[in-house]
């Protein structure tokens, strides 16, 4: 009994999603722990490499909050402080 053609690329397909669901969970729970895009790329043998993996999955990581140790003013839209993503 022979797969057809169609049998093995809807197979293929779902191996691609759990092995991107797997990806994505690691990565997700590797920045949680501190680990950087470095590490991850060096982990996953080098591929993707750092730049690949912050674009893909640095959309949902929000920006440190640098008003905390910011001078006065920081974060109100006058903050002249070197990085500040308050504004």
């Amino acid at each position: 009994m022979t797969a057809s053609v169609d049998q093995l690329m809807q197979s293929a397909v779902k191996a691609r999603q759990r092995a991107q669901s797997a990806l994505t969970t690691a990565v997700q729970e590797a920045r949680a722990d501190g680990w950087s895009w470095e590490r991850i790329s060096a982990a996953l043998g080098g591929s993707p490499n750092p730049q690949t993996l912050r674009r893909a999955f640095a959309v949902g990581e929000a920006a440190p909050d640098r008003t905390a140790d910011g001078p006065p003013g920081c974060g109100e839209g006058s903050c002249a402080c070197a990085g500040c993503q308050a504004h």
